[in-house]
């Protein structure tokens, strides 16, 4: 046998023997919307958002591709028991019944909610019981324990959606009187307002401030001490800050 085409055998088993190159599998929810998730019109396939960047960062510091799986909320607690997915970001344990089967990074980001309405009602919304008596946009399998209280009471009549999306074009149709969401998504609705114009602002009450976090399955094969260090990595080099001021631009009705 020639000495090149003992070689290329050679090389060519020796690459075949080769483990496939290690991929960290991030779970998103269908149910986000920009700058959290971005997904190319008329699909789910994710083109952008913080959680998308925030796992690439991971991945990459990890030395590992990432990929995405792209899940309705209902569904994600499943893959997640099952180790189908290997990564959870922007999640806070309180948020989900599996707390105990996930493994907790420390603090990455915190997730401030606020609320987006009338721009001049924004300016009189200070505290939880400025918006008794309206009709609140929130998302189906969300908990708001700021105003539960006044859901029960009757003062707040909740409105459930499926998604932000859908309770932003419920605030355009004057369906509800405000919504709840993450001030990066009011921010980012703010920048890209409808064609009619109308004036909506956030509130400078804040309903929530929770510390997020990214989440390894326990039975995920990904070894959990892996993703630990490059979250500590990068936290060290302020790279999640530096992300998180990219979207973070619209400030509070004034």
């Amino acid at each position: 046998m020639r000495p090149a085409l003992l070689i290329g055998l050679t090389l060519l088993v020796t690459l075949a023997a080769l483990p496939a190159r290690a991929e960290l599998r991030t779970v998103l929810c269908e149910c986000d919307s920009p700058p959290l998730v971005e997904f190319a019109p008329g699909s789910y396939k994710p083109t952008g958002g913080l959680i998308k960047d925030m796992s690439e960062l991971i991945a990459r510091q990890m030395g590992v591709k990432a990929s995405y799986v792209v899940l309705s909320r209902k569904r994600i607690d499943l893959a997640l028991t099952r180790g189908e997915v290997d990564l959870l970001c922007f999640a806070n344990p309180a948020w989900t019944s599996l707390a105990d089967k996930l493994h907790w990074t420390e603090e990455i980001v915190p997730q401030v909610e606020r609320v987006m309405m009338d721009k001049t009602r924004a300016t009189r919304t200070n505290n939880v019981n400025d918006l008794k008596g309206m009709r609140i946009g929130l998302i189906h399998g969300f908990h708001y324990p700021a105003i539960d209280p006044l859901i029960l009471t009757g003062d707040i009549k909740p409105v459930y959606e499926k998604d932000h999306e859908s309770n932003f074009k419920l605030l355009e149709r004057d369906a509800v009187d405000g919504l709840i969401s993450a001030d990066l998504q009011i921010a980012h609705y703010l920048r890209n307002p409808p064609a009619s114009g109308r004036p909506f602002g956030m509130s400078n009450y804040v309903v929530s401030s929770t510390p997020t976090h990214c989440a390894v399955p326990k039975a995920s094969p990904i070894k959990v001490e892996r993703v630990m260090q490059a979250v500590q990595q990068l936290k060290a080099q302020g790279a999640f800050d530096k992300l998180l001021n990219q979207y973070r631009v619209a400030q509070p009705a004034r």
